[in-house]
């Protein structure tokens, strides 16, 4: 039975049988491996990460070094404590209408000696870099001295000139307790003279 020849049939059937299974193995084998390879080779993506965080990073050094520049300059005034509601105020009026996404979490006030200090933790979207920039700008030239810090920059499109950007920062506003005879809700940063004295107390109502 072994040595029988195949009919044309079985030949024909048998010739499609090997054409599907080296088929297979090339698509399997050869071509999938081919794209993997291709895959890993090729940088257009990565180099567009890369484009990308470079863009952002210089973007955010140019408003850093804005910042650092101008930190030394006396803007805008000391209120007396409890100046709060101005405060929130004025960052209503820089960020309205200009930003979306807004976020503003207040710190609890703290006093230390006759400066107080409260930080607001602020996150927003610009429609773009310039707007970015701006809204940075106007909050550091607000009328009531203020400190902006821990900044950071980033835009999940990519490109910040054109392209959203989300913002985050802190925002350290200073008052004073000069002349304020009552101060309720202020923490009073106190030296550590020893542990008993190194935790914070509030001033009373």
């Amino acid at each position: 039975m072994l040595n029988r020849s195949f009919t044309n049939r079985e030949k024909v059937l048998l010739l499609i049988f090997v054409v599907l299974a080296l088929g297979l193995f090339y698509y399997f084998v050869a071509f999938r491996g081919f794209k993997e390879q291709m895959r890993l080779y090729d940088t257009t993506e990565l180099q567009y990460q890369i484009d990308t965080e470079t863009i952002r990073a210089t973007k955010q050094k140019q408003m850093e070094d804005y910042i650092d520049k101008h930190k030394g300059e006396t803007i805008g005034t000391v209120e007396k404590y409890n100046n709060l509601s101005q405060e929130v105020s004025v960052l209503g009026d820089i960020l309205d209408g200009k930003v979306t996404d807004i976020t503003i979490n207040w710190s609890e006030p703290v006093a230390s000696g006759n400066t107080v200090r409260r930080i607001a933790g602020i996150s927003f979207t610009a429609p773009n870099y310039t707007v970015a920039s701006s809204v940075v700008d106007s909050i550091h030239n607000c009328q009531y001295r203020c400190l902006i810090g821990d900044l950071d920059l980033s835009s999940p499109e990519g490109n910040m000139s054109s392209s959203k950007v989300s913002v985050s920062m802190s925002v350290t506003f200073f008052e004073t307790i000069d002349g304020v005879e009552n101060t309720p809700g202020l923490i009073i940063d106190t030296p550590d003279e020893d542990t008993s004295s190194s935790e914070e107390s509030t001033t009373p109502n």
